[in-house]
């Protein structure tokens, strides 16, 4: 089945556009290395997605179904009321996401057994399976470019991709405190 929705993929994986910002916007000042790694990153997506469009698993699934199903493989069965929130999102919205991706297989939804006001929802095995096939994507671009490195290059990138690995468990213990 089928998930209706906008077929405006024009950053590659989804690539936040502020991203590009950084990049595009003309200062007189050098960038910090904040801003001249974003800007590194808006470049990498632009070449990437110049270079080839990769099949994208289901072309009809929307980049904001792709974060509710991100944000479920991440959390697991969640509330909706907790997920718009999480999301940054109204209930309605939510709501009508999550109907397409219900219908589309890739969520599973039902009532809360312990509260008759709430509704669980919770990733589906296509679903789990739509998120596989997106990463592999993903994983298989970051294979193209690391392949052009050479040994002592790819160490230095992963040494970088392992402090940004520790640097994003600070923020998520930051956001959700144990």
């Amino acid at each position: 089945m089928r998930v209706s929705g906008s077929s405006d993929r024009t950053l590659y994986f989804g690539i936040i556009e502020t991203f590009g910002q950084a990049e595009r916007t003309a200062t007189t000042a050098p960038l910090s290395p904040i801003d001249r790694a974003l800007a590194g990153f808006a470049q990498i997506a632009e070449l990437m997605s110049a270079m080839r469009t990769p099949e994208f698993p289901d072309p009809h699934v929307t980049m904001a179904q792709m974060r509710v199903l991100m944000v479920l493989s991440a959390v697991g069965e969640a509330r909706m009321s907790d997920l718009a929130h999480q999301l940054g999102i109204s209930p309605s919205t939510l709501s009508s996401l999550v109907d397409r991706l219900v219908e589309a297989g890739f969520a599973n939804r039902r009532d809360d057994a312990r509260d008759r006001r709430s509704v669980l929802v919770s990733l589906a095995p296509a679903g789990s399976e739509l998120l596989d096939q997106f990463n592999q994507l993903g994983a298989d671009a970051l294979r193209s470019l690391l392949e052009q490195l050479t040994d002592k290059d790819v160490s230095i990138v992963s040494n970088a991709i392992e402090l940004l690995v520790a640097a994003a468990r600070r923020l998520s213990a930051e956001e959700h405190p144990t």
